[in-house]
């Protein structure tokens, strides 16, 4: 079977090429897109009630707590709960919230880019994402969700979009990152613990996302097993079959959902669609991906789909 080779120098220049490639695009079609998004937003919104679905009743807010504020969120369309800082947290909106992680004012650690918050959108927790005014990753999360929405992948669905403001609204996925429970049993990963312990925040761009710890496979392997991570690989390969290119997969983008023990994952807005380029483009990418992966999840995975393109 034939295999392409590229040299080590050409991958930093082919991907410098599809950046500039997908930048200038954007460029000149980001009014067109935004109008023929706009345009879509029921064909958009039509999965929103696919995958899991978490009610606010599971996070402590019922009846008999305030009757007047519970039946104002669950009369809603939207209410505001709470924020989420840079590590996940929640900071409560004047309600109280079980089951996920909390924290208050003035450990609040703000987000380095965009803010987050918790939802409930008519009783059903939804996770709010507004991009501060950044129309080029509004829209491409949108064009990434439109590729990847009703193809049987572990993502969020969509609940809302707002084009006026520049917000998506996702369904909340119950259960931590990968990142929250390595940091559960003492790997040094938030943010806050980075930026405290000296060194740690030196470590390569390309590992910045393994564990801080003697034992990275053994820490890795106590979060998650074996399952886990081909359950993961094959949602990648879908990703990929739909010609995305992640270009973000690390622990923190990672859930593990609650219930079914299954990977989700998050996070699309700096994703890139390769559907324009040829695949030989398209597969150096995706080996990239894969190469990523498997410094992750010590693993050796190759994409099969990828070889058979040759």
């Amino acid at each position: 079977m034939y295999t392409l080779h590229i040299l080590p120098g050409l991958l930093p220049l082919i991907d410098l090429y599809v950046k500039g490639a997908i930048k200038i695009n954007r460029t000149i079609n980001s009014d067109r897109e935004f109008c023929s998004f706009r345009s879509k937003k029921t064909d958009i919104l039509k999965f929103k009630e696919t995958g899991p679905r978490v009610f606010i009743e599971e996070i402590g807010l019922k009846q008999e707590w305030n009757k007047k504020i519970y039946t104002d969120i669950k009369n809603s369309a939207e209410y505001m709960l709470g924020e989420f800082d840079q590590d996940g947290y929640v900071l409560p909106n004047l309600v109280p919230i079980q089951a996920i992680p909390t924290i208050n004012k003035e450990h609040f650690l703000p987000r380095k880019k965009f803010r987050i918050f918790l939802v409930s959108v008519n009783r059903r927790l939804g996770v709010k994402k507004d991009y501060m005014g950044d129309s080029i990753s509004f829209i491409n999360e949108l064009k990434i969700y439109s590729r990847l929405l009703g193809k049987d992948i572990n993502i969020p669905a969509i609940l809302d979009v707002n084009f006026d403001r520049l917000a998506i609204t996702f369904s909340y996925i119950r259960g931590p990152t990968i990142r929250e429970s390595l940091y559960n049993i003492g790997a040094v990963l938030l943010d806050r613990d980075v930026e405290a312990n000296n060194g740690l925040d030196m470590t390569p761009d390309e590992n910045c996302w393994l564990i801080h710890t003697e034992n990275k496979s053994g820490s890795l392997f106590s979060v998650i097993d074996s399952e886990f991570i081909e359950d993961l690989f094959h949602e990648v390969k879908k990703i990929h079959d739909c010609d995305v290119y992640i270009r973000d997969v690390k622990y923190g983008n990672i859930i593990i959902e609650a219930l079914s023990h299954k990977p989700y994952l998050i996070d699309f807005e700096s994703s890139r669609d390769l559907s324009t380029f040829g695949r030989y483009v398209k597969k150096i990418q995706k080996e990239q991906e894969m190469k990523l992966f498997n410094n992750l999840f010590f693993t050796q995975k190759t994409d099969i789909n990828l070889e058979k393109q040759e």
